[in-house]
C-alpha cells in the first residue's frame, strides 16, 4: 500500500466529508459510458430488456440471514463531462442492487422498502482513466482513509446495476447507494484519484424491510 501526497490526501478528505450517503442530487449529463474492464458499452435504458411478470406477488421478508440470496453490492460509476465532451470527473456509487435473477419477479409499483446499515473501510486511491474513451480502472496505489457506516434503501427507485456508466439524469430519487464519492483529476499532481471500498469487506450492521416478488 502507497502513500499519496499529502496535499492529495487532504484534498480528498475534505471531499470525503462533503460526500453524501445517497444521490439526491445526480451529476447531469454523461460522457460516452465505459468499462472498468473492456470499451465503451451503449447507454441503457431503465428497466430496458426486463422481462414483464404478469402473475401474482407475495411479500419476502428480508433478515440477516438471507439478505444476500436477494441482494448484492456493486460499484456503479456515473460519468460527467465538460463542454468539449471529454471526462472530468466520475461519480462513485456504491449501491445494494437486487440480484438479476429476482428483477424480473419484482413488482414494478410496489411499496416495499428495504433498509440497510453497512460499515466499511474506505480507502483513497489512484485512477487509471481514458478521458475519451470513458474507461477506468482502479490501481493498487490505496490510502486508508476511515472506517464508515452508511445507510441505504432499496425500493422500486433503486439504482440498478446496469447504470454502469450511463447518463445519471436517467435515474433520478434512488437512495440505495450507501456512499458516493467522486474521482477527479489534480491539476499539480497530474493525477486521477478518488475512493476504493472493498465490497467484499463490507459488513451488515443491520437490515430490516421487505419486497414484492412474483412466483
Amino acid at each position: 500500500m502507497k502513500r499519496l501526497p499529502a496535499f492529495l490526501l487532504a484534498a480528498l478528505l475534505l471531499l470525503l466529508c462533503a460526500c453524501s450517503q445517497s444521490s439526491d442530487t445526480p451529476a447531469p449529463a454523461a460522457a460516452e459510458p465505459g468499462s472498468a474492464q473492456t470499451g465503451s458499452a451503449p447507454v441503457p435504458t431503465p428497466g430496458a430488456n426486463t422481462p414483464v411478470y404478469t402473475g401474482s406477488y407475495h411479500r419476502q421478508t428480508i433478515t440477516a440471514d438471507n439478505w444476500q440470496t436477494y441482494f448484492e453490492l456493486k460499484e456503479i460509476p456515473l460519468y460527467t463531462v465538460v463542454q468539449d465532451g471529454v471526462i472530468a470527473q466520475v461519480c462513485q456509487y456504491y449501491c445494494v442492487v437486487l440480484r438479476d435473477e429476482y428483477r424480473p419477479y419484482l413488482k414494478p409499483d410496489g411499496s416495499y422498502h428495504v433498509d440497510f446499515e453497512l460499515r466499511f473501510d474506505l480507502y483513497i486511491d489512484t485512477m487509471d482513466i481514458d478521458t475519451n474513451e470513458g474507461v477506468y480502472r482502479h490501481t493498487d496505489d490505496l490510502f486508508y482513509a476511515v472506517e464508515a457506516t452508511k445507510t441505504a434503501r432499496f425500493d422500486r427507485f433503486a439504482l440498478p446495476a446496469e447504470a454502469y456508466g450511463a447518463d445519471a439524469s436517467l435515474y433520478t430519487g434512488f437512495s440505495n447507494a450507501f456512499f458516493t464519492g467522486y474521482c477527479a483529476l489534480h491539476a499539480e499532481s497530474e493525477v486521477w484519484s478518488g475512493f476504493y471500498i472493498d465490497l467484499s469487506q463490507v459488513k451488515l450492521v443491520s437490515v430490516s424491510g421487505s419486497l414484492e416478488l412474483g412466483g
